[in-house]
């Protein structure tokens, strides 16, 4: 099973053309071309039948364009590590298209991205499955930042072992001083902001090298082997998800005769928004003003809290809908 995950830049622009993606499966036994004409994608790709995961549709090679959401999940089923995909931008009521994307490889959990550094676990794809739907009710997607450069060595702490990320996030690639760490035991990953490495990473390795550039000159560069960090940020991490799912209880009303996976789903999502709602309104329930500028936190606020209103009204309707079930004949008094 392979998950894709597409980011529309500009989306308001692109949303003014088009109204899904397509999205192709190479079907080729040697590596793609990396220009796709349109004969190529009809004759060497194929359609794909999978899901939508933000529409949260059954779907064949397409993905619906929301206005509220610029990052998209597309799971493939029967997709394998080393299958190529193409994709474009369409119109389904005009049949206008843009052109087709160069070829990507696909990987488990990103379409963009090659990670190389272990995930923190293993998920089976019906537990991921469970990981995806929650998160998107939650409104959790998974994002990816990127940190390098000198501007990243201050987040280096004193001891020149330890490296503090921006933001709560798990790594994807990590590079220091020109060296890949491909271990979770170098990096440690702790509190999913801080990586403790077993070595010295202060230091910043600079190397002379002679390059071609586009116009294929030779050039001298002075090269900064330094920090390079990519890692996908979320509010909460893959784990916590399935841990909360795993010791959520039957919601009230139901039993473990009719109690349902799709239930426990949405408990679990009341209970973590629930949660992420208390946090922020301790951490950051304040409002803050004075000459030059006003932080009011009441919108953000407003926002999750209607998430969980909505959520917990689809609960109660799914209680309903089963309680309902369980009745097999009507008692006359």
């Amino acid at each position: 099973m392979i998950s894709l995950t597409f980011t529309v830049d500009n989306l308001t622009t692109v949303l003014q053309v088009f109204n899904t993606i397509q999205i192709r499966r190479y079907i080729g036994t040697d590596t793609p071309s990396a220009d796709v004409t349109e004969l190529i994608a009809l004759s060497e790709y194929t359609t794909i039948s999978g899901f939508d995961v933000i529409n949260n549709r059954d779907s064949v090679s397409d993905i619906l364009l929301r206005s509220d959401f610029s990052q998209y999940y597309f799971t493939d089923y029967n997709g394998e590590s080393e299958d190529w995909y193409i994709s474009r931008y369409f119109n389904s009521t005009t049949g206008s298209y843009s052109g087709w994307s160069a070829p990507v490889l696909g990987e488990p959990g990103d379409l963009y991205y090659d990670p190389v550094f272990p995930p923190e676990i293993e998920y089976g794809s019906a537990d991921q499955l469970i990981i995806d739907r929650i998160r998107l009710l939650i409104g959790d997607p998974i994002g990816l930042r990127r940190e390098y450069g000198e501007e990243a060595l201050s987040s280096v702490h004193s001891d020149g072992k330890v490296y503090q990320l921006d933001e709560k996030g798990w790594p994807a690639f990590v590079t220091m001083g020109g060296k890949p760490f491909n271990d979770t035991a170098n990096p440690n990953v702790n509190g999913y902001m801080f990586l403790k490495f077993t070595e010295y990473i202060d230091e910043v390795c600079i190397t002379c090298s002679g390059i071609l550039n586009l116009c294929g000159e030779v050039v001298n560069k002075e090269i900064v082997n330094g920090v390079d960090i990519w890692y996908y940020t979320f509010l909460k991490s893959d784990r916590e998800i399935m841990e909360a799912y795993d010791s959520c209880p039957i919601p009230a009303g139901l039993s473990n005769v009719n109690v349902t996976t799709e239930s426990y789903i949405l408990q679990t999502s009341i209970d973590l928004v629930r949660s992420q709602l208390l946090n922020d309104a301790s951490e950051d329930g304040a409002s803050i003003s004075d000459e030059g500028s006003k932080y009011d936190p009441e919108s953000g606020l407003k926002i999750r809290k209607e998430l969980l209103d909505n959520l917990e009204d689809k609960l109660e309707k799914v209680i309903k809908s089963l309680v309902l079930l369980g009745i097999s004949g009507v008692l006359i008094d």
